[in-house]
């Protein structure tokens, strides 16, 4: 399996829990370049990598977003 599909299915697995949500909540639909630095480095920790950065950053916008709508 090349590390693209492994990434790919990485993310899917990452976007089927709360752990992006959970952060957007944690930090109040706001955060800084450290917390970004620590949330990868969960993601690290907790077998989600290989995965894509950038998609995972979209998926925070995408969760911080949703979170500034139900406000």
């Amino acid at each position: 399996m090349s590390s693209s599909s492994i990434a790919e299915k990485n993310l899917a697995r990452l976007a089927k829990t709360s752990l992006a949500q959970d952060f957007v909540t944690r930090h109040n639909g706001e955060w800084n370049h450290t917390d970004w630095l620590e949330f990868c480095a969960f993601l690290e920790e907790s077998g989600y990598t290989p995965i894509d950065l950038d998609r995972v950053g979209l998926l925070l916008e995408q969760k911080k977003s949703e979170f500034f709508e139900h406000r």
